[in-house]
């Protein structure tokens, strides 16, 4: 899951730079004739779900289509300002009613990998797919303040919508899908239509060739990418490895059969920064780790008993042992990168006095001796969970487990498959009572799929949190654009959330990622990790 800046002196010693990739950025001597062929392995603890935009929620299968398989209308630059990439161009017109029209040109050039052109069409159909409610996107509130489209022709389209901040930034994400192949597609049956891992058909820079559930997913070059896009890639293939464990990763990293290991483990870092064939980049992602606490569960029902919790939780201890200082301790939803960051603000101390405090003035009272307190009839207890093959986050629940007992609250640890913890969490009923996961915060943040009353029984809504006032700022700030207007509210939100801890927020993230020298030009930012993948490339001599 995805939605995350401070790395610990040591470690800045031992990590690379990072830096966005170019054609000719490491090696200009050599001629890009020669630079065309060879075949990349990126390995993960993170398997790639689907390849139907329509169905993601993973943040690994939504940077493929965006760098891979498909084209979006637009993408970031290093300033995160929008530039053109399937749109050639925009503009904006404000009606008199105050509404926008935002209309897009696209490129004529960009086809289907079956050669039938990417049209205003496409886009269209992608829009209202989205849209129905029959479909269930996931993150439908990307388009929530849009309005309508209209088709003005093949490669022209104009989008009705409610003005507001981040506007531009939902084409980014979303990838157009091919209306001819799925246009026949009921939209309740899109999201397990085999298109997404059977035979994906995109009109990005890679095309797909095959995918082995639980395994890999294998991409070769588009040889007809358009050239007002750079033309097809370097690589000939580009492969993506699920490897769950760890050592895995690492020993196929250092013996060469991997030529990327994305998510490195923190303990690995120093291992492979002393190897000769490999360094390692890191930059502050967008991503932030917490525990949720199902609210529908007595124990987490009083705000005293959350934030009493977070108190009890040694966070920095957490970021020290168990990432080795790649984090700082997280306040709340909000990351340093935001510009809405409330930067006054101190994360709560680790404080397990004013802890046990709390909890007894909640009523739960440890009043049989044994350890763990009680209240009427329920105890102290619960099950926490994260998903399997991420020993990081075991070791971070063993050190919440331990803390927690220090103040009278059992925690039982369970490991659940990734695909299983999904399920459970997405679920109406919400069946778990807490779980340890990262969410990646997006540039337009929109925090309402999380945190709003109206999100209840939505998939995302796992705290079951409902605060009228939070209602209130999140949609208030949805719709300003003045961020000298819109700041004091974000702080608000910010500071109730601290005071009601629907989450304890654990830190916030900066990733390492390992890459062997033998490819070039990889360039990773808070962006993501396949920014530049259409410009790595492997000399003649190092090829497989």
């Amino acid at each position: 899951m995805g939605r995350d800046l401070v790395v610990g002196a040591a470690v800045v010693v031992l990590l690379s730079g990072c830096g966005e990739g170019g054609r000719t950025a490491d090696s200009p001597a050599v001629p890009d004739s020669l630079r065309y062929g060879g075949t990349a392995v990126v390995a993960s603890l993170n398997e790639i779900n689907s390849m139907n935009h329509f169905a993601s929620m993973d943040e690994t299968s939504q940077e493929f289509q965006g760098f891979v398989l498909f084209t979006p209308l637009i993408r970031y630059d290093e300033d995160l300002a929008p530039t053109p990439y399937l749109a050639e161009s925009w503009d904006t017109v404000t009606t008199r009613s105050g509404s926008l029209v935002l209309t897009f040109r696209l490129r004529d050039d960009v086809k289907w990998h079956d050669g039938v052109p990417t049209s205003a069409y496409d886009v269209k159909f992608t829009f209202d797919r989205i849209r129905d409610e029959r479909t269930s996107y996931p993150n439908a509130s990307l388009l929530a303040l849009y309005d309508s489209a209209v088709v003005q022709d093949s490669f022209t389209i104009a989008f009705h919508l409610t003005r507001h901040p981040g506007y531009m930034d939902p084409w980014r994400r979303i990838s157009p899908m091919p209306e001819h192949i799925l246009g026949d597609v009921a939209p309740a049956e899109l999201r397990h239509h085999p298109f997404g891992t059977e035979r994906p058909l995109g009109n990005g820079p890679f095309r797909f060739v095959e995918h082995r559930s639980g395994d890999r997913w294998v991409f070769e070059a588009n040889p007809d990418f358009a050239e007002s896009l750079g033309g097809r890639p370097y690589l000939d293939r580009l492969v993506y490895r699920y490897i769950p464990e760890p050592t895995t990763r690492l020993a196929e990293l250092l013996a060469g059969e991997v030529d990327v290991y994305l998510v490195v483990a923190p303990d690995q870092v120093a291992e492979i920064v002393a190897h000769p064939d490999a360094r390692v980049i890191t930059y502050e992602n967008r991503n932030y780790a917490f525990i949720n606490w199902n609210g529908r569960r007595t124990f987490f029902q009083d705000p005293k008993v959350r934030r009493a919790l977070t108190l009890a939780i040694d966070r920095q201890r957490i970021v020290d042992v168990a990432r080795q200082g790649l984090g700082s301790v997280a306040q709340g939803p909000v990351p340093p990168f935001h510009w809405a960051y409330h930067s006054d603000m101190e994360p709560l101390p680790h404080d397990p006095e004013r802890a046990r405090a709390l909890l007894d003035s909640a009523g739960w009272l440890d009043g049989d001796g044994d350890g763990v307190r009680e209240k009427d009839v329920y105890e102290a207890s619960f099950e926490l969970k994260t998903n399997q093959g991420n020993p990081t986050r075991e070791q971070i629940l063993t050190l919440v487990q331990a803390d927690l007992a220090k103040v009278g609250v059992r925690a039982n640890l369970q490991i659940q498959e990734g695909q299983s913890l999904r399920a459970d969490i997405t679920n109406s009923e919400r069946r778990f009572d807490a779980f340890a996961l990262g969410w990646s915060a997006d540039f337009n943040l929109d925090d309402r799929i999380i945190f709003a009353c109206s999100q209840l029984d939505g998939p995302y809504q796992w705290a079951s949190y409902c605060n009228r006032r939070v209602d209130e700022i999140l949609d208030q700030v949805a719709i300003l654009e003045d961020r000298s207007r819109a700041l004091p509210l974000w702080h608000e939100y910010q500071e109730i959330l601290q005071w009601e801890q629907p989450y304890t927020f654990l830190y916030y993230d900066v990733r390492a990622n390992a890459v062997r020298e033998r490819v070039r030009d990889v360039g990773m930012d808070i962006r993501g990790d396949f920014t530049s993948v259409k410009d790595w490339w492997i000399a003649p001599a190092d090829r497989r």
